[in-house]
């Protein structure tokens, strides 16, 4: 497993210390796939070798090594989804595989730990990047930064054609743009030269997903008109068979309508809580917050239309935002409070 140098191998400009705002660390190295290793663990520790990577897979791209571009482009994500979850806390780099990481959940705590130092372990690219979506949200289509995290880790072998392999890339593009706003770091810093070869991807990708989403409207309009074309009825029955169940934390559905044929469709995603930072009259916080929905997939069980990144939903004139409801922290508060409270009593 290749080991990389950290950030002290090459020279900081200002604009690198102004968006990062954390001190450079000296001895600082983590390897190429991922999972091991040395202390300290901060944000800068990811930032270089993820542009490294990154540059090296649009160049690999540009070279038509296609392998390269798996590897490289995943392992910059890798170094990216890791630096934003160790600017919440490294704790959230925790490998979790029962009590034989737990060495590793101190050391990332900054806790003392005796006896003889085990590895450092964290997490993979898989996790990280599902982790690093309780915080960041992407435009990136889900499946595909999947297929690339399947050919970063040789789980597949080869994109199926060359307008798949450049798909991958532009969710790449996307991911990474979205852990850069994350972090704070300007676009121009990170990609630097790069950038308008990325902006040049995601115009040509935005056309193709307007011209996708097109042709998807029209064959679901088709579709529609040719199942319930003066079938008045019939239409009334399947559409009140097709209306999505109430809000439901374990099944993030909910309905909105179709833009093919009005029904009411089924958009699915995650739910997400925006806890207010309001105070009342004494100075206490409010303790409420707001419940938003965040769609990234659609599903018309009437005429048939399906969409399946945020992308496309956005094509498609639907919103991938909204409220869906009011939440109480106290709700949660309430079950900690009663402890407290016999535990007192015990007294």
């Amino acid at each position: 497993m290749r080991l990389l140098p950290g950030p002290t191998n090459r020279a900081r400009t200002a604009a690198d210390e102004d968006v990062l705002q954390v001190p450079v660390e000296a001895d600082i190295f983590w390897s190429g796939y991922g999972h091991t290793m040395a202390l300290p663990v901060t944000p800068d520790a990811f930032y270089d070798g993820a542009k490294e990577f990154a540059h090296s897979a649009l160049e690999a791209h540009h070279a038509g090594k296609y392998r390269r571009v798996a590897i490289d482009a995943g392992t910059a994500l890798e170094h990216l989804a890791k630096a934003c979850l160790a600017r919440r806390s490294p704790a959230l780099l925790t490998e979790l595989k029962g009590e034989r990481n737990f060495q590793s959940l101190l050391r990332l705590l900054g806790i003392a730990e005796g006896g003889t130092p085990r590895p450092l372990r964290t997490v993979g690219l898989r996790d990280a990047l599902e982790r690093a979506r309780t915080f960041v949200k992407s435009v990136a289509s889900a499946n595909d930064l999947m297929t690339l995290v399947d050919l970063r880790d040789g789980s597949i072998h080869g994109a199926e054609n060359e307008e798949v392999e450049e798909r991958l890339l532009v969710a790449f593009v996307q991911q990474a743009d979205a852990f850069l706003q994350d972090l704070r770091i300007p676009r121009e810093v990170f990609w630097a030269g790069q950038l308008p070869v990325v902006s040049a991807l995601l115009t040509q990708a935005r056309d193709k997903i307007a011209h996708r989403v097109k042709v998807k409207l029209a064959e679901a309009r088709a579709s529609f008109e040719r199942q319930y074309g003066g079938k008045g009825e019939l239409l009334d029955v399947v559409r009140r068979l097709s209306i999505p169940k109430q809000s439901d934390p374990f099944e993030p559905e909910e309905s909105i309508a179709c833009p093919a044929c009005a029904s009411s469709g089924v958009a699915s995603g995650i739910y997400d809580v925006e806890w207010g930072d309001e105070r009342d009259k004494d100075g206490l916080p409010v303790r409420d917050g707001s419940v938003q929905f965040l769609a990234d997939d659609f599903e018309c069980r009437v005429c048939g239309l399906r969409l399946t990144s945020q992308a496309e939903l956005t094509a498609a004139g639907l919103k991938t935002v909204w409220e869906v409801g009011q939440i109480d922290r106290n709700d949660y508060w309430s079950f900690f409070d009663e402890g407290e409270d016999e535990g007192e009593g015990e007294g």
